[in-house]
């Protein structure tokens, strides 16, 4: 292994949950903590976040980070959420600090998504104009990943983003998108549009909870392990992150 991490952090909605359908051990992200020798896991993941709040935790903790020894893996989570105030609730947020010697897990507070949280649309509320249409709703994601990839870049950052739900469409290159597409296409520290943690085990092993959600669903220990083996391993090794 080419490089030592003391941390990893991973960020996005109930695929990377701590304890939704997979124990941590048995997760992509716990299997990659394991191959890479890494102590700590920061999971700050929660469930039916959006890709706003992906971005705004990622964001908003950067002074925790050591760029230098730090590896990230940032999740896409289904892209019909919006991250909205929660009219004086005051929503906690909760992270997990998880030590992989004995995969115990202790709470801390992110304060800085303390009062949000997250609403799911899957494309029925037609008075988002993001949501009526996909291709438009896409773009706009790829416009973020563009600009979160030059931001992680610019800090040497050792990073993997990660879309855990449906495949982007590689073909949806239209005038918003001539310059976003093949920009994400083409970045290697991207898995956006095949071999996804939802599309490689598509047709091939069903999501823990297939009853439920169907080939949406949250995958077990085969599942995640399929994806970590099949797509995140061989991805990372390829931008020599380890």
């Amino acid at each position: 292994m080419s490089k030592e991490y003391n941390k990893l952090w991973v960020v996005g909605d109930s695929y990377t949950t701590p304890g939704v359908c997979v124990d941590p051990k048995d997760s992509f992200w716990g299997l990659v903590a394991e191959h890479c020798n890494i102590p700590t896991i920061l999971n700050c993941s929660r469930e039916v976040n959006s890709f706003d709040s992906v971005n705004h935790l990622l964001i908003s903790m950067q002074q925790q980070y050591n760029w230098n020894r730090d590896l990230f893996l940032i999740g896409i989570p289904p892209l019909e959420r919006v991250t909205v105030f929660d009219d004086f609730k005051d929503t906690e947020y909760l992270g997990h600090e998880i030590d992989t010697a004995t995969w115990s897990d202790t709470s801390f507070r992110i304060n800085s998504h303390h009062g949000l949280v997250g609403l799911q649309n899957y494309g029925t509320d037609k008075t988002l104009v993001i949501h009526s249409d996909r291709s438009w709703l896409e773009t706009q994601v790829l416009r973020n990943i563009f600009l979160l990839t030059a931001w992680l870049d610019s800090n040497n950052a050792n990073y993997m983003i990660i879309n855990l739900s449906k495949d982007l469409d590689i073909d949806n290159l239209w005038g918003p998108s001539e310059f976003v597409l093949p920009y994400a296409v083409n970045h290697p520290r991207c898995i956006l549009f095949e071999n996804t943690y939802h599309g490689v085990n598509l047709n091939i092993n069903k999501p823990a909870d297939f009853d439920r959600f169907g080939w949406t669903g949250h995958h077990g220990p085969v599942g995640n392990k399929h994806f970590f083996e099949k797509s995140l391993l061989p991805q990372l090794q390829k931008c020599n992150l380890i």
